[in-house]
């Protein structure tokens, strides 16, 4: 039989002598078929593809490696899977050897040396650690059964192999050729009674030489073989772990099956001149499990997989997969992406992370030559997709099974998840509760581990989702399908304004949400820091309103906080300048003279000066003015008192004639009513102002108000204290808090 694979035939070979095994051709039928004519195949047997007895055409095989090589794709980032293919070798030879998983595990062995530069290349792998000589080979030492006649027949014929029900495919050999330049191994192994050895090398230039048996004088030696790897290609040398620790942690990985499943594993040393003392890869494998292992079977379109569960100990750089593996050995990663496992997912004895490896007969057929990936679609759609087998469809069945192997630990961290989210909107982020409202459990989950940056992020976009899908259902209910009961269409419209509701709900409680934390920073800004210092006038002043701009270039209501001294001044409808002079504001011609003098007097200072309205009816002026906190010396005149600075503007405006901002005249511009607001800290040199201005103390000690009625002023007069600014505006605003679960500070 055989089966095209990635531009390669599988093709199964028959020897004259009765044995069997399979090759792989990477050439397309065409060329297939020519070569083996060429090659002395008869023309029934060429012509059919799918069975070839070999014949003359067996120098094909055997000639054609530098070719193969020179094709064969292997990645530098993949540099060390030569390695960890003579290490499965290994283990392979142990097996063959020794049939009992006890006797594999407990008198298997293979060692590997790693082999540097002699001479110090000056390495340096970073503070603290001392350089490392640069690697130009490894040695791998077994006790397998060695390299015996049927073994050596089989090395010497290129792809054809007599490992398949393990999933070998024969070209494990050609990664040797294609990171090193040189390949040698000598083997001792056991044949008809008389131990005998087998020392040969192997390269693309020379391809095998030697190997010729000879008798082992040495009776006292053990079977087993050693290859060495010698000549590391610079590229892949550069490109790969360079110490014992990194390369022994990579090795694991790769034979992790091995560790994992009932049929045993050889002990297996890492040696490094440069390391301290040996790496033994059972006890680096007992240091990263978390628990033991667990084996299921289940099947996708009838082909069955096997999947082994494995908890690893938590660590940073290792994250949960699923693990696809082929020949017994790990080929692909991929991340997991199931609800609750997350980095901060634990059972009864701590955090860990969660690897499912994934072993079956058709990966093993699907696996690349260079067993770097599979040839495996992500998804299948249309015509093929209830044959063919995809990526998705192995993820899919392998999920329930993963969930039910990790139960409790999934359950929990989603409830711990639930309950953070839960915490960070009661406290932090009212305004998502109408929207939580909507969303199930099912379709939000947030680690408990995550920060309320994150969380919010996450929110918003469920906002912004659902807002989208509100339009989008809206533009539907206005174009009613006519075959609708109206029961039906009136339920569908029911349920939109529901979930339409609850977005403007959380527009509402985000606004109600700004004003808290507003408040919390007047609260902070208004005390003296540790080294009894207050705030300048500018971090009020922006609290407030942004310096320097107008309501023109306020994007949004939450720009402008001027509801913190009157809940009419929330809403400006015409004209809004902060820190402007007054020759650049558009409601009033007013010009040179006392106007506000950057330069001699503090820029801060500057006021807020806003018209209510674009027409002249019920037209007022107000001013705000700001100083900075518990400021004394206030005396008479505008450079000193806040009140007179404050009216002056006033009367300033009212001189250059009131406009709107389109530059039209307001009719009785003079009489319209003005309000004055100076925020300033009740000191005794403040309080004297009041009085001389006339002004009455509040109930409460913490303002003055009163009315001018001069004609060139006629303007209602509040100063306002910072501490009864805060109060009054926490207090208006007490019953929004409350109901959104925001505690007062």
């Amino acid at each position: 039989m055989s089966w095209r694979k990635r531009g390669c035939w599988w093709i199964r070979v028959d020897h004259l002598s009765g044995e069997a095994g399979y090759t792989c051709l990477p050439l397309s039928t065409k060329k297939t078929r020519k070569v083996l004519l060429r090659r002395g195949a008869s023309s029934e047997d060429a012509g059919d593809v799918e069975h070839v007895t070999l014949r003359g055409w067996r120098d094909f095989l055997e000639s054609s490696l530098i070719g193969q090589v020179r094709n064969f794709n292997l990645p530098k980032k993949n540099g060390l899977i030569p390695l960890f293919e003579a290490v499965v070798n290994s283990i392979h030879a142990i097996e063959d050897r020794y049939s009992q998983a006890s006797d594999i595990s407990e008198l298997g062995e293979i060692t590997v040396h790693i082999v540097r530069e002699t001479e110090q290349t000056g390495l340096d792998l970073g503070p603290g650690r001392k350089p490392e000589r640069a690697i130009v080979g490894f040695t791998v030492a077994d006790n397998g059964i060695g390299f015996n006649s049927e073994n050596w027949k089989v090395f010497n014929q290129l792809h054809f192999t007599n490992k398949r029900e393990r999933g070998c495919r024969g070209v494990g050999r050609l990664t040797w050729l294609k990171a090193f330049d040189d390949v040698s191994i000598t083997s001792r192994f056991n044949e008809g009674g008389t131990l005998k050895a087998r020392a040969f090398r192997f390269s693309g230039r020379d391809e095998v030489t030697g190997g010729e048996p000879i008798d082992e004088k040495a009776k006292d030696q053990d079977i087993g073989t050693t290859v060495q790897l010698m000549g590391f290609r610079s590229g892949y040398a550069k490109a790969v772990e360079k110490t014992a620790e990194a390369i022994a942690g990579k090795l694991l990985e790769h034979t992790l099956w091995y560790y994992v499943r009932s049929a045993g594993v050889p002990r297996i040393v890492i040696t490094d001149d440069q390391a301290e003392e040996p790496i033994e890869l059972n006890d680096l494998f007992d240091a990263h499990m978390h628990g033991g292992s667990d084996h299921k079977a289940f099947t996708v379109k009838g082909v069955q997989f096997d999947i082994t569960h494995v908890k690893f100990r938590a660590r940073a750089d290792r994250k949960h997969v699923l693990a696809f593996c082929a020949g017994q050995r790990l080929v692909a990663e991929q991340p997991l992406e199931i609800k609750g496992l997350t980095a901060s997912v634990s059972d009864d004895d701590g955090p860990f992370r969660y690897a499912g490896y994934i072993v079956s007969d058709f990966l093993d057929g699907r696996v690349f030559t260079e067993r770097t990936g599979f040839d495996l679609e992500e998804e299948i759609d249309g015509l093929f997709a209830g044959t063919e087998i995809s990526r998705a469809d192995i993820r899919n069945a392998a999920s329930p099974l993963i969930i039910e192997f990790l139960g409790e630990s999934l359950q929990a961290n989603i409830q711990a998840g639930r309950e953070r989210l839960d915490e960070f909107v009661t406290k932090k982020a009212p305004h998502y509760l109408p929207i939580l409202r909507h969303l199930g459990d099912e379709e939000i989950f947030i680690d408990p581990s995550t920060n309320d940056a994150q969380i919010d992020r996450e929110l918003h976009s469920r906002k912004y989702q659902t807002e989208q899908q509100l339009l989008a259902e809206g533009e539907k209910l206005l174009k009613p399908d006519l075959s609708d009961s109206v029961e039906s269409y009136s339920q569908r419209v029911a349920e939109y304004m529901d979930r339409l509701q609850s977005v403007k709900q959380s527009d509402l409680a985000a606004y109600v949400t700004h004003r808290r934390v507003v408040l919390d920073l007047l609260n902070t800004a208004i005390k003296a820091n540790a080294d009894g210092k207050y705030a300048r006038e500018s971090v009020i002043h922006n609290l407030i309103m942004p310096m320097g701009t107008t309501n023109e270039d306020l994007s949004q209501l939450r720009a402008s906080n001027l509801w913190l001294l009157n809940e009419r001044l929330a809403f400006h409808q015409h004209y809004l300048g902060s820190d402007k002079s007054l020759s650049a504001t558009p409601i009033t011609g007013a010009g040179g003279g006392k106007e506000p003098d950057l330069a001699a007097l503090n820029v801060y200072d500057n006021p807020h000066a806003f018209s209510d309205t674009n027409g002249s009816a019920q037209a007022t002026i107000t001013i705000v003015e700001i100083k900075k906190p518990m400021l004394k010396g206030q005396k008479s005149g505008e450079e000193k008192d806040p009140i007179e600075q404050a009216l002056g503007y006033l009367r300033r405006i009212r001189d250059g004639g009131v406009m709107t901002k389109t530059g039209r005249q307001i009719p009785n511009a003079r009489d319209l009513p003005g309000y004055v607001y100076v925020l300033a800290d009740l000191t005794d040199s403040m309080r004297q102002r009041c009085e001389y201005a006339t002004l009455n103390e509040a109930p409460d000690g913490q303002s003055y108000f009163g009315w001018n009625g001069s004609k060139n002023i006629k303007a209602y007069i509040e100063v306002i204290d910072f501490g009864g600014l805060l109060d009054a505006a926490s207090e208006r605003n007490a019953a929004f808090f409350e109901f959104l679960g925001l505690s007062r500070s």
